[in-house]
């Protein structure tokens, strides 16, 4: 076969060299070796940064790679991961909350059968409470518990409903355990624990010459032999009044069971410091 004949368009590949050649002579004339050397320098790195351009690339590449490989594996697998991570946290939340809740407090304080809207008290109790004592002890080492309702006995427990008696258990598991310092409740609750024993006498708190002098606040109840005998004190406290029904008495009643009696007996006297 003859050779393929050379089309009159197609570039000549000497005649291209020849012209580069011939501008680059145009350039150099009348510069001075020095300057031509510079030049000559600059079109070096020039050239050297359009060979760097093509590792960039592949860089971008290469990045562009692990991004789809790890998109996959987050598409393929995010029920092995998410599951096992959500595990991990409802774990972490439940031991948080269980130690929370074990730990050792200063003082437990029930308020059974108030409003659920009692902030002021809250406020009060985890603030000026404190104060009083002039421990050094914070809002987080008191417990307070105030979702409880206690209704009156002598109605009869088929008249309690299913809440009530959750929350009856759950007050009278707190107390066989020991989680009760301080109960704000009425008197129905008092009398069923004075007679089985489970209050705390106040002689055991306080002298003779504290109790004299807030006599028309004690309240007596019958322990289980039929003594009556001083195991409360009425409340008159705005706090305490405003988080209990306009007809209710609230009465502070502390609990043979109790673990912190020393600071049973500086919450009730704060509280009947806080008398009207």
């Amino acid at each position: 076969m003859g050779k393929k004949k050379k089309s009159e368009n197609e570039p000549n590949i000497e005649e291209k060299i020849t012209d580069v050649e011939e501008q680059k002579t145009d350039e150099y004339e009348g510069l001075t070796d020095a300057e031509k050397l510079l030049l000559a320098k600059e079109e070096r790195f020039l050239d050297k940064e359009e060979e760097e351009e093509e590792p960039e690339e592949e860089e971008e590449t290469t990045l562009g790679n692990v991004k789809k490989s790890i998109g996959f594996f987050i598409d393929y697998y995010k029920w092995f991961v998410i599951i096992p991570a959500i595990i991990i946290v409802i774990t972490i939340i439940m031991i948080t909350s269980y130690l929370s809740e074990s730990r050792e407090r200063a003082l437990e304080l029930s308020i059974v059968n108030a409003k659920f809207e009692i902030p002021d008290l809250m406020y009060a109790v985890e603030n000026d409470f404190i104060d009083y004592t002039g421990e050094n002890i914070t809002g987080d080492d008191i417990r307070i518990v105030y979702d409880l309702q206690y209704p009156d006995t002598s109605s009869g427990s088929e008249a309690f409903s299913t809440a009530e008696n959750i929350s009856m258990q759950k007050f009278n598991a707190s107390v066989i355990a020991g989680r009760v310092d301080i109960a704000l409740t009425e008197s129905w609750v008092v009398n069923d624990y004075s007679v089985t024993n489970a209050t705390l006498d106040l002689r055991e708190l306080f002298d003779e010459d504290f109790l004299k002098d807030h006599e028309d606040k004690v309240y007596y109840a019958r322990d289980a032999s039929g003594e009556k005998i001083p195991v409360a004190f009425y409340i008159d406290a705005k706090i305490v009044k405003d988080a209990y029904p306009d007809d209710a008495k609230p009465l502070a009643v502390s609990f043979d069971s109790s673990k912190h009696r020393e600071e049973a007996r500086r919450f009730m006297e704060w509280l009947l410091s806080q008398s009207e």
